[in-house]
């Protein structure tokens, strides 16, 4: 942000765009949610293609981009479980501490389980069911970022649930949630036990929550399905002149990477004929 600063430009956020405004096949400017309007001569979209094809309007796309829209859309699978952590967990296998912290931790069954629960647990997503033993990857951030740790020495942590269903058959999200973080820390206090007293809070977000809290569409974090390989995922451009695309689902797909931007803004600059600094 401040490299950006630096080269003239101007950063504004918290100003939901209503509109992306489309003249004769040109993407022209967004219209914000304060119906105040920026004309641009590039637009740059982060949201997943769907939100992006919503701001356009569908009919603004040729038929044959939609129906590769369509044929990305997938539900989202991942459940992250965000906790503050009122001291570190303790390892049974490791109770010193020697630097695991600041790694990412993962939980999963014992070795010679490990693949049949794989399996078991991905043919319970597709059947709707939660899985007994997903595989959880546990970070704790305030090890790598100590400045997220608060006055009080709370620990700023997570887990990253993979899988669970989008929709839960013969239930709902809203029953099922609250036990199933309890089994989730179950699992843990196998591996540290008395995680879940150590807990603090509680802030979860299950597929239907990360769709209502973030916009992800089908909360899906990774907007196109990682089943779709690198040559396969959505273009940096659109069929719509000086609109472009810097969602996870474009190459090289999604996590907090920054790749996908950095690769749409390098297509700005060359289409634009700007100089690379």
């Amino acid at each position: 942000a401040d490299a950006a600063r630096k080269a003239g430009a101007k950063i504004e956020t918290g100003w939901g765009v209503s509109q992306i405004i489309v003249e004769q096949n040109i993407a022209k400017g967004v219209v914000l949610k304060s119906k105040r309007e920026i004309r641009a001569k590039a637009i740059v979209a982060n949201a997943d293609p769907f939100r992006m094809r919503e701001l356009v309007g569908m009919e603004n796309f040729p038929s044959d981009y939609n129906t590769r829209l369509d044929s990305y859309k997938k539900d989202g699978s991942t459940f992250k479980v965000n906790l503050c952590l009122k001291n570190l967990p303790k390892f049974t296998c490791l109770p010193e501490d020697l630097g695991q912290y600041g790694t990412t931790i993962h939980l999963l069954p014992d070795e010679g389980e490990v693949m049949s629960a794989i399996r078991t647990g991905f043919a319970d997503v597709q059947a709707g069911r939660l899985p007994e033993f997903p595989a959880i990857e546990w970070y704790i951030h305030t090890l790598v970022d100590p400045s997220l740790q608060d006055a009080e020495g709370h620990h700023n942590s997570a887990l990253f649930v993979q899988w669970v269903p989008y929709e839960l058959a013969g239930t709902s999200w809203e029953v099922e949630e609250e036990r199933y973080i309890r089994h989730l820390l179950g699992i843990c206090d196998r591996f540290a036990p008395n995680t879940s007293q150590i807990v603090q809070e509680v802030f979860a977000l299950h597929p239907q929550k990360l769709e209502q809290h973030f916009g992800l569409t089908r909360g899906h974090i990774h907007h196109v399905d990682n089943s779709f390989g690198f040559a396969d995922r959505l273009p940096y451009t659109t069929p719509i002149q000086g609109l472009y695309s810097a969602s996870a689902g474009c190459h090289p797909a999604g996590s907090v990477i920054g790749a996908a931007g950095h690769n749409a803004a390098m297509q700005v600059i060359k289409d634009m004929g700007c100089e690379y600094w």
